[in-house]
């Protein structure tokens, strides 16, 4: 006997990107705080269009990473 499920499965898909505000959450900081630090020249970003700024996941804890390893 076959279940019927009127909600198809979603397959979770990993995104690639985070937004500004997303990477404020993760630090637990400020959407103007991590505005500042996005503008600096060795924050990993991407220029999508004329105003939307994504931010590469892995390239962004890499970031990190190297951020709280020069403040040791």
């Amino acid at each position: 006997m076959e279940i019927y499920n009127p909600q198809p499965q979603k397959e979770k898909i990993e995104k690639f990107t985070i937004s500004i505000k997303e990477a404020a959450q993760m630090l637990g900081i400020s959407y103007n705080v991590i505005l500042t630090l996005v503008h600096r020249k060795d924050f990993p970003k991407i220029l999508a269009r004329q105003r939307r700024i994504l931010i590469p996941k892995e390239a962004f804890i890499k970031w990190v990473n190297e951020q709280a390893c020069q403040n040791k």
